[in-house]
């Protein structure tokens, strides 16, 4: 016989045995978001303090005086004055040839652009085999590159400067002329990485030095302004001798004593401003950007903040370095035959001796470096206490 007397009492039995499901469920939910905020918790703790105690070299490459070196990706770049040629994971990934009497060189993602310093070529690689060749007016001074192959230069031709715009095929997208007499002189020049805005560094000097920190848009919204110039900010009585986009709409201008962050989606806008006192090195990337003081005792102060303007964490060394590389959650330190890698959280990762001399170290995948020294390009791999002694057993 059924217990139910009427449809409403089942109905409204159904409502209640599902409200308790729903809530069940909600129940489980955000018990397995907690747990599931812990595991990572837990290993982002675990990965940030991780220590490492020795290497092992898992390739070498000799060093020719005559070739320079660039970071590329988790490879690098050899280059000289007849060619470059790209390396990742031990191999070969493209190589060209041009001839030049003193190549620079700038890279975005894929895309490298070399130019011949004080003369008038630059050559474009594609990252794919492609290379392209273009002829510029006057002597270059610098170069930079965008993610799509784009490429600003900055030329010299006495009294009047220029930073030409030019896409891949060369073809010419914009001529920024400037005059040292009404403009001053330039100090950096840098595009973001899709191409469309620029931002350049110059110094005039009348009654009082003053710097000027300009932004151009090329996009829709650049046609709105006269010359493109969508902001200009200007720094009476400092000096400002670099620009860099460390996003696409993230600028820095690196000045003497401080580091001026700015917001440009379209057009620019300051965001924060980070005073120092001793400056004596920056760096960055994409997430995190890093300013090194040196103090009176000798120590150096690397403060390390976000690209919204936000401290996240101050480490001191007292390592003399001569240079510095922050790649995700990582602060690499160097100097002629030291190593240190720091996490983010300021623990130590990792620091050594290296023979041979340092030029540079940047990441080449995970817990591997490249590090380019006196006479040898090496790929090291990390290797904790634990490993070393497994191998050791095994020997």
């Amino acid at each position: 016989m059924d217990r139910y007397r009427t449809t409403e009492e089942k109905n409204e039995y159904g409502q209640k045995q599902g409200d308790k499901s729903w809530h069940l469920g909600i129940i489980i939910l955000i018990a397995v978001c907690i747990l599931g905020s812990i595991a990572i918790l837990l290993y982002k703790t675990i990965k940030e303090n991780k220590v490492y105690t020795a290497f092992e070299v898992v390739s070498t490459s000799e060093v020719l005086s005559q070739n320079k070196y660039a970071r590329y990706g988790t490879g690098y770049i050899k280059y000289n004055t007849d060619g470059a040629e790209a390396y990742r994971d031990g191999r070969t990934i493209w190589n060209i040839s041009f001839n030049m009497k003193k190549p620079i060189v700038d890279v975005c993602g894929d895309y490298c652009a070399f130019a011949d310093k004080g003369m008038q070529t630059v050559v474009i690689t594609d990252g794919q085999g492609g290379n392209y060749h273009i002829n510029i007016p006057e002597k270059i001074v610098d170069i930079s590159v965008a993610g799509q192959g784009v490429v600003a230069v900055w030329t010299d031709s006495l009294s009047v400067d220029h930073i030409y715009v030019y896409d891949i095929n060369g073809v010419l997208l914009l001529d920024i002329e400037t005059s040292i007499a009404a403009d001053g002189f330039p100090l950096s020049v840098d595009l973001s990485e899709d191409g469309k805005k620029l931002v350049t560094s110059y110094m005039k000097i009348g009654d009082e030095l003053t710097s000027w920190v300009t932004f151009y848009n090329f996009g829709n919204v650049g046609q709105n302004f006269a010359g493109r110039v969508v902001g200009s900010y200007s720094y009476p009585g400092k000096i400002i001798p670099e620009v860099k986009f460390v996003t696409n709409d993230r600028v820095c201008a690196f000045g003497e004593d401080r580091c001026i962050l700015f917001r440009m989606k379209e057009t620019p806008s300051e965001l924060a401003t980070q005073e120092t006192v001793r400056l004596s090195a920056v760096c960055s990337d994409s997430e995190s950007i890093c300013l090194a003081e040196t103090e009176t005792d000798g120590t150096s102060r690397i403060t390390i903040f976000d690209t919204d303007g936000k401290s996240k964490k101050e480490i001191v060394t007292g390592l003399a370095f001569t240079g510095m590389c922050i790649e995700g959650d990582e602060l690499i330190m160097y100097s002629n035959s030291s190593c240190i890698i720091y996490y983010l959280n300021g623990s130590e990762k990792f620091r050594t001796q290296i023979d041979g001399g340092i030029r540079s170290i940047f990441p080449a995948g995970k817990d591997k470096y490249c590090v380019i020294g006196g006479s040898e390009v090496r790929i090291i791999r990390l290797k904790t206490e634990k490993e070393t002694r497994k191998e050791e057993a095994i020997d």
